[in-house]
């Protein structure tokens, strides 16, 4: 995972996890502690120029520093759903962008999320998902699945109402009634949700505003709708 946010919340929250880092020369001193933790830990660092880092991370936006570390093991989505009261989570279909995805994991986290689904085949999140997320990646659980449809049942089992997002039609959403447990579903920005997950929401929101755009960019309707489910139940 790279990026300089990133790189300090896996330090703070599970720092035997930590293999190896990389770091550009200009990031020692800033992140002397970091390397002392490495230290410690006998965990090597190596300092590298900034082509040799984005070979590693293949980006070109890594922000000096890149940390390998074990993967978090995955839960299961029934010990995640399981414990009682208000929770919400976030579901995203066909949304691939990485950038995106990290910005919304960012803001899942923020609004007290317990969880982003995220559907692709790939079982690891890129690197770009991390430096976006600004640590919020290990924070809250990820879960990938090739199909969201089985997790989304899932979820409803456990209590939870699924709410769609649309810009072409649905409840207002401050006006609309939601559920203290919720998953929020978004779809890709292009071709929005499939017809299959729209037909099995239990209510479609649709974010008011000027209609002068046709839309919000997922990551920004991410942000909206989770602010409002925060408001809603933050006191809860």
């Amino acid at each position: 995972m790279c990026g300089r946010h990133a790189a300090r919340a896996v330090f703070a929250r599970r720092p035997a996890d930590v293999l190896r880092v990389y770091l550009t020369e200009e990031l020692v001193k800033p992140f002397g502690d970091l390397l002392h933790a490495c230290a410690q830990l006998r965990r090597p660092y190596k300092v590298v120029g900034d082509d040799e880092l984005e070979k590693i991370t293949e980006s070109r936006h890594h922000e000096g520093i890149c940390v390998v570390a074990v993967a978090r093991p995955p839960r299961a989505l029934a010990e995640i759903v399981k414990p009682p009261g208000p929770a919400w989570l976030v579901a995203l279909a066909g949304v691939a962008n990485p950038h995106n995805t990290g910005a919304i994991v960012r803001t899942a986290a923020h609004f007290g999320a317990r969880a982003v689904l995220v559907e692709g085949e790939g079982k690891r999140l890129p690197p770009a998902v991390y430096r976006t997320a600004q640590g919020g990646a290990d924070t809250l659980d990820v879960v990938t699945a090739p199909d969201l449809a089985p997790l989304l049942a899932e979820a409803r089992r456990a209590g939870f109402s699924i709410c769609a997002t649309s810009s072409h039609g649905g409840v207002d959403l401050y006006a609309a009634k939601l559920a203290s447990r919720v998953v929020v579903l978004m779809g890709a920005e292009d071709e929005g949700l499939s017809r299959a997950l729209a037909r099995g929401a239990d209510v479609t929101l649709r974010i008011p505003g000027t209609d002068a755009v046709e839309s919000l960019n997922v990551a920004a309707a991410s942000a909206v709708v989770l602010a409002e489910v925060w408001r809603r139940n933050a006191g809860r």
